[in-house]
């Protein structure tokens, strides 16, 4: 099984994953202009269970398709490091020797993986790195297995929005892409298909006004440091994936920041395929780190 962010091409194109209180399914091909929907479903319920899983792959075409599943956000961590300057074989014991004060819980209860961030002119070497917890992955990995299912890769919301934001950036400029869910909003940078820095902003307990306060005055501090860090890589843009309200936060954040901020729809990256549905933006923001992850085979 592959983990997090390996940028390797998988044949896993289908997800079925825990999204939400629901469990999602989404299954893209290749199209003309953009990559194509081909199974789409949305399920609330209460737990997801070997059984459920089961049924819900069998009823949608995905029983015996290699999977992606995504991980719960409350069971991983992401952080950036200094590249370790070793050799290729003592790599991962000096990575596991760097985050182990980083992350907040035990180094011997979690399985890390990494991408190392490209290179950029005036910059040292630095690789993002995802701690997760190992008993959580375990777990995700055992229900999939007891449901007869070929899980093949378990990824994290940060690379699924890489995918998405991939499909928008431009070659010679960074952009930024924010996701607000009410709880674990999530900014990310991408160069090209490349994932720069990644950001969670808290926002459990947090009334509208003040989600909209806290996630601005993070994004604006976000940025900031994304340009003094990145300064020979212009960042061109901020995009908002789909939420309610739409237009209040698009323009509250482009009062607040220094490069324009656009607002996104699902529909801009897929080719939606009648899915009526899914012209919804609160549906569209529930599943759209699925649509990211099922992108994740695709791209070239």
């Amino acid at each position: 099984m592959k983990w997090f962010g390996r940028t390797s091409k998988t044949a896993a194109d289908a997800v079925l994953s825990p999204c939400g209180g629901g469990l999602g399914a989404v299954r893209l091909e290749r199209g003309t202009d953009r990559p194509r929907l081909v199974e789409f479903a949305l399920r609330d319920i209460p737990a997801v269970t070997p059984d459920l899983l089961h049924r819900m792959a069998s009823e949608h075409a995905l029983r015996d398709l290699p999977l992606i599943c995504l991980l719960n956000a409350e069971d991983y961590q992401t952080v950036v490091i200094d590249s370790p300057q070793v050799a290729e074989d003592e790599f991962h014991a000096a990575l596991r020797w760097k985050v182990k004060d980083l992350i907040g819980f035990h180094l011997d209860d979690a399985v890390l993986d990494h991408l190392p961030i490209p290179l950029l002119q005036g910059r040292a070497a630095n690789t993002w790195v995802v701690a997760a917890k190992t008993t959580a992955v375990r777990a995700l990995a055992d229900q999939y297995r007891q449901a007869g299912l070929n899980l093949q890769v378990i990824d994290v919301r940060e690379t699924a929005q890489r995918n998405l934001t991939a499909l928008l950036a431009p070659d010679d400029y960074a952009v930024a892409m924010l996701h607000v869910d009410g709880q674990d909003s999530l900014l990310t940078f991408n160069h090209g298909g490349e994932l720069l820095l990644s950001r969670r902003i808290e926002g459990r307990g947090a009334s509208q006004e003040q989600l909209l306060d806290r996630v601005g005055l993070e994004t604006q501090r976000s940025v900031d440091y994304f340009e003094r860090q990145f300064h020979t890589l212009p960042l061109a843009k901020l995009y908002l994936a789909p939420m309610p309200e739409h237009p209040r936060w698009r323009d509250y954040l482009a009062a607040q920041l220094s490069i324009p901020v656009e607002g996104v729809d699902l529909a801009r990256f897929i080719d939606l395929n009648g899915q009526d549905r899914l012209a919804d933006p609160r549906l569209q923001n529930q599943v759209f780190h699925l649509m990211g992850a099922a992108l994740r085979g695709l791209l070239s």
